[in-house]
């Protein structure tokens, strides 16, 4: 035959209180502890979504100011072409001038030559005049 379990001495009412105390405590201490976890995730949450804001505003920025570049490059890429083709059309505009006067018809030469005539007749000039119109 087995005997009876024996109930455990009953504990004095001043240890009871001190263990309802004691988790009392603990239970206040783990509700205070969930309480700052549940408000450090919150915070966490918004700081992770600043976070992420922040950072698709700088992509943006960042796309924002590449375009900027690119198209200043483009441009300054176009004024350069620009000026890279009027220099060429510069230097094959004096080519061309020379070969449009080279393709003018020549100027006409005289063919009757005027001689060189004195106003004075020989008959009325003297005979030093007539070497000097001569010569």
């Amino acid at each position: 035959m087995k005997a009876p379990a024996k109930r455990p001495a009953a504990r004095s009412s001043n240890a009871l209180r001190s263990t309802l105390a004691l988790a009392k405590e603990r239970w206040q201490e783990a509700k205070r502890s969930a309480k700052e976890a549940k408000q450090a995730a919150k915070v966490a949450r918004r700081k992770f979504k600043e976070a992420r804001k922040a950072v698709k505003r700088a992509k943006r920025e960042a796309l924002a100011l590449a375009r900027r570049v690119q198209s200043s490059v483009a441009r300054v890429a176009r004024s350069k072409k620009k000026a890279r083709t009027k220099a060429v059309a510069k230097a094959a505009a004096p080519a061309q001038r020379k070969r449009r006067t080279g393709a003018k018809r020549p100027t006409r030469t005289r063919s009757a030559t005027v001689e060189a005539m004195s106003t004075v007749t020989p008959e009325t000039a003297g005979p030093a005049q007539q070497e000097t119109t001569a010569a």
